[in-house]
């Protein structure tokens, strides 16, 4: 089978029983529009995008690029972020013709009359009114039926026949112009079908991705991506089509489909870069902060893409780098107050109330290892790499075979990882920015080294 010209890597085919990327142009079912040129035609119900829409998008067509925003409740920022992304687009893509795509998911601030206005980009906006227990419960990233709207997203710009699509968060605060080329370029110069981006940031901040997420990514689909939720982020035409098409996800279901399309692109070989934004500011009253949600919710979507995906990630070994773009920054290590004592009280506590959680879910070795941990010094504490990697296993493991309600499972894991951090400040206080950068490398090494540890028990 050949394969498509640019955004797909150089490798092995996809393994057998997967679907492969679509080729060629498919024949669009009556009625419906016909898709663009070499793209393969998107499956039933991607033409229910609400009244107008469709039509609008068919004035459009075809375009290069599609900027998508999902928002709710934005009404402070997301003006400014469909501006910033006007301006990038003129000043640095000039000749590039766009269309901004616009999801409100139930806003009550008034979030999509300030997407309304004249403008260089058109604008074309959708609404899903997401459920009112998603509305309910705050999601981390701010978006309640977040999947559902990313379908609508993908779907739109399919009919646009857009050769890529950029995602901006509605919240971010400021976002410099040259973001939205930073991410589009690698996929307009047919180099990448999916850019993740790299946010400039201080050691001790995003320690669940720093500690958890990256390093489970980089063990289970073999890509050392630094920021796996990072939210902005850039798709090529082909890949959009095959996600629209893939048989096996339901965009309709509470998980969300970050970790699906990420782990998808990489499986289905389609090439997977990086590029580096810089700081990136939130201002959002619809983020939780709340750390045990932000475990469920974050590490949650990776055990359930694991659950119902395995074909994705079973049989990778070893791990390799991204292809970057942009000016790579260190972590800043000016001093910054972290409460290392408070975080191992947290960590005892869970040693206190949680051991009969824990003894369900944990490996009698490596819960012995963690009970250790407690006799440690505090000014000495530490927690082993390899340790920490089992924990992460057999709680994917825990949540694979539901030893325990699968919520409290995931929220039991908050003193552990309070314990991990605390044993990460604790070691990279007084060093280096690169000391820093290593000691992170060994932590996703570690993950590499026990995955046999975790596929051994889940087959």
């Amino acid at each position: 089978m050949s394969e498509p010209s640019g955004d797909r890597a150089e490798g092995p085919a996809a393994p057998e029983g997967r679907a492969a990327a679509p080729e060629g142009r498919a024949a669009a079912p009556e009625g419906r529009a016909a898709a663009p040129e070499g793209r393969a035609a998107a499956p039933e119900g991607v033409d229910d995008l609400g009244p107008g829409v469709g039509e609008a998008l068919e004035r459009l067509r075809p375009r290069d690029l599609a900027v998508g925003m999902l928002t709710y409740n934005n009404a402070e920022t997301a003006a400014a972020v469909a501006q910033s992304a006007v301006r990038g687009i003129e000043q640095y893509l000039p000749g590039t013709s766009a269309v901004i795509l616009s999801v409100d998911t139930g806003s009550v601030d008034g979030t999509p009359d300030t997407l309304v206005g004249p403008s260089a980009v058109p604008v074309v906006s959708m609404v899903h009114q997401a459920r009112l227990a998603e509305r309910l419960t705050v999601p981390f990233h701010g978006v309640p039926g977040r999947s559902e709207a990313l379908r609508r997203t993908l779907a739109a710009s399919h009919r646009l026949g857009a050769r890529a699509l950029v995602l901006l968060e509605a919240d971010l605060a400021s976002p410099p112009p040259e973001w939205v080329a930073r991410l589009a370029l690698p996929v307009l110069e047919d180099k990448a079908g999916f850019v993740a981006p790299v946010y400039a940031r201080h050691r001790y901040e995003g320690t669940i991705t720093n500690l958890l997420l990256a390093p489970l990514i980089r063990a289970l689909y073999g890509r050392r991506v630094r920021q796996p939720f990072g939210g902005e982020q850039a798709l090529s035409g082909r890949l959009v089509d095959h996600l629209l098409i893939h048989p096996q996800w339901d965009w309709r279901s509470d998980d969300l489909s970050d970790v699906w399309v990420l782990g998808t692109a990489i499986a289905d070989g389609f090439s997977v870069w990086e590029t580096w934004l810089g700081r990136r500011t939130i201002r959002s009253r619809a983020r939780t902060t709340d750390l045990p949600s932000m475990l469920a919710q974050t590490l949650g979507a990776v055990f359930a893409v694991m659950h119902r995906h395995q074909d994705l990630w079973l049989d990778v070994r070893g791990s390799e780098p991204l292809p970057e773009v942009g000016e790579r920054v260190l972590p800043a290590v000016d001093p910054i107050e972290v409460d290392v004592p408070r975080m191992i009280e947290g960590f005892r506590l869970g040693l206190r109330d949680l051991v009969p959680i824990w003894e369900h879910i944990l490996a009698p070795e490596t819960l012995g290892d963690v009970l250790s941990l407690e006799t440690v010094d505090p000014a000495e504490f530490r927690f082993p790499d390899d340790v920490w990697a089992r924990v992460a296993y057999d709680f994917a493991l825990g949540y694979h075979y539901d030893v325990v309600y699968r919520d409290h499972l995931l929220r039991s894991l908050a003193p552990l990882y309070l314990g991990r951090t605390a044993a990460f400040v604790r070691q990279t206080q007084g060093r280096s920015a690169e000391a820093t950068e290593a000691m992170l490398d060994a932590v996703g090494a570690a993950f590499e080294r026990q995955k046999p540890y975790l596929t051994d028990r889940w087959r």
